[in-house]
């Protein structure tokens, strides 16, 4: 974590940070009301050129509106990214650490979990979640 991700594949956190509450039409899901505040949202990068092409593709201001994160990433600022080189599709494990961190909310059900079953990709909280509270909780799901 921390430098420039890899072109491997892999897993990762947005940190986001809303600074008003907003409506933001979200593809089919559509309009919702975001509270100001913080979100975290899990993903995966499996595709041609993994993390770094992923990672990239997020911080632009100039795409199409294509994932659920899209819409809101056009509102809230992108503060801070963890990720992890992985050939497996682990975002629904670290969706669930996010959600069971304490203050963790889900704001949108369905929200990046359109090809699974999870109950949301999207966590919401009023203080910036912490690296080594999600770290501790992904060690009580991952093993």
């Amino acid at each position: 974590m921390g430098e420039m991700a890899p072109s491997e594949p892999g897993t990762y956190v947005l940190i986001m940070n809303l600074q008003r509450p907003t409506r933001i039409t979200v593809g089919k899901l559509g309009t919702l009301e975001f509270e100001a505040g913080w979100y975290a949202y899990a993903g995966s990068a499996l595709g041609p050129g993994g993390l770094a092409a992923r990672l990239a593709y997020h911080h632009r201001q100039d795409k199409i509106m294509q994932w659920h994160i899209d819409y809101l990433l056009a509102h809230a600022a992108l503060v801070e990214v963890w990720w992890a080189e992985d050939t497996k599709r682990r975002e629904c494990t670290w969706a669930s650490a996010l959600r069971s961190i304490p203050g963790g909310q889900v704001p949108v059900p369905n929200f990046g979990a359109s090809d699974c079953r999870c109950l949301t990709h999207l966590v919401y909280s009023s203080e910036q979640p912490a690296f080594a509270n999600f770290a501790r909780a992904l060690a009580d799901f991952e093993f």
